[in-house]
């Protein structure tokens, strides 16, 4: 999950932007019927078994939030659930939009609205994207910083 949304925000999608929308809305249009089905599946992998290792590790919850390394863990699976939430909350259904209103504009040039239209969908993506990478940011961090502690 983490690599994904690293490699979405640092890599694909500036080099998306930079190709300009003749080239982006295409491809995004072409993976995100492909990446979101997987990310879901991927993020209920991570937080089930991160679930499951917690309970294994530290026995039951409240023992968990007695030890620094339990708040710690604590702190990473919420920046793991903001990352989804804001992937599957915001992002999914923006890229949804996005795409529908992509494959209404095929063969034909878009209107100012419709214009205007794209760019505060493809900024929203591009502003929630970043996000996410954030909390993912967080997430990892959290579970880096736990493994040494």
């Amino acid at each position: 999950m983490a690599g994904t949304v690293f490699f979405t925000a640092l890599f694909l999608e500036p080099r998306l932007k930079r190709l300009g929308p003749g080239i982006q809305n295409p491809v995004m249009n072409s993976l995100m019927p492909v990446v979101t089905p997987a990310m879901i599946v991927s993020s209920l992998i991570v937080i089930g078994t991160g679930v499951a290792l917690a309970l294994m590790v530290w026995g039951s919850l409240d023992t968990l939030f007695t030890t620094t390394s339990g708040w710690i863990l604590l702190i990473g699976f919420l920046a793991t659930l903001a990352s989804a939430g804001v992937g599957f909350g915001v992002l999914a259904p923006t890229g949804m939009r996005l795409g529908k209103l992509n494959k209404s504009l095929e063969g034909r040039e878009p209107s100012p609205e419709e214009t205007s239209q794209l760019i505060k969908l493809n900024a929203r993506i591009q502003t929630m994207s970043r996000t996410s990478f954030a909390f993912m940011v967080i997430a990892v961090g959290a579970m880096g910083f736990l493994r040494y502690l």
